[in-house]
């Protein structure tokens, strides 16, 4: 939630100014207040009864110049700049409900840090391809890239492997690969912004049958789309919740549960160990 409050005083006229009426003086400080998440009753999150949706923010920080986001950084060089509580960087995690990996590792690993603002936007059942139900990139170009989010962090495609409306061609067949990929590229362009880094998480492995082939066919795709994106980078989940490029339930210390019982999606510990090397990313590339 975007609490915005506006304090204002007068302001002395300068000398020589015709007129002696004051001038108020508008200051908008935004504050990021995140609630508790809900209560636990299992380690699959599909079976919470809540997840939290973001406040839009009330307006954009960004600028046009991407050189003045390299001249303005203390190193000269980085993308982002450095995270501090005095100037929090501010995150934004959404996708389809694969999206809830990251999001549920960055709840517990910078929610509660002052050097980070976290806004979480998981909205189920849409992907890549179901422009028909929800169009990822009109929302994205609408409501969410000209926000004052440093980082874009997107996660989808388990629900990708249907056929494009008004297109014959099947999954995994050249015309469907293309249109793929254009829309991924699409995607991310309307997220980029100059001094700001976006990141899609590709699927990890999946076990059910019908879902399992997936991730060979789109993380490619989405991989090459980010690549003809400037401030994008794709983010492989195989190395991080996978064991020599094969579904894993279990992992780390005690072999704790990384994925639910549908095979699909991430359990609260999976998003923790999917959401660190994606932080790690985030921050080698801040200063």
């Amino acid at each position: 939630m975007v609490a915005t409050s506006l304090p204002h005083g007068p302001v002395a006229a300068q000398a020589g100014d015709e007129t002696s009426e004051s001038v108020e003086q508008v200051s908008v400080e935004q504050v990021s207040t995140v609630s508790e998440p809900p209560p636990r009753y299992t380690d699959d999150p599909w079976a919470d009864p809540v997840l939290r949706w973001p406040d839009p923010l009330a307006e954009s920080q960004l600028g046009t110049e991407p050189t003045y986001y390299w001249f303005a950084r203390d190193d000269r060089r980085s993308l982002l700049p450095a995270a501090t509580a005095e100037r929090p960087l501010r995150v934004w995690a959404g996708g389809d409900s694969m999206s809830g990996g990251p999001v549920y590792g960055f709840r517990q690993l910078i929610v509660d840090d002052p050097d980070f603002r976290f806004t979480e936007d998981i909205i189920k059942s849409t992907g890549v391809v179901s422009e028909w139900f929800f169009d990822w990139i009109d929302y994205m170009a609408r409501d969410v890239a000209e926000g004052s989010y440093d980082v874009i962090v997107l996660a989808m495609g388990a629900n990708d492997k249907q056929r494009f409306r008004g297109l014959e061609a099947r999954f995994g067949e050249d015309e469907w690969t293309e249109r793929y990929r254009t829309r991924v590229r699409d995607l991310v362009a309307a997220a980029a912004r100059p001094g700001r880094l976006v990141i899609w998480v590709g699927l990890p492995p999946l076990q059910p049958r019908h879902f399992a082939p997936l991730p060979g066919v789109v993380n490619p795709l989405a991989a090459a789309a980010v690549a003809d994106v400037d401030g994008a980078i794709f983010v492989d989940s195989f190395d991080a919740v996978g064991v020599d490029g094969a579904y894993a339930q279990r992992l780390g210390p005690g072999q704790r549960n990384v994925r639910t019982q549908d095979g699909i999606h991430y359990t609260y510990y999976g998003g923790v160990v999917l959401t660190e090397p994606i932080l790690a990313e985030i921050e080698r590339r801040s200063g």
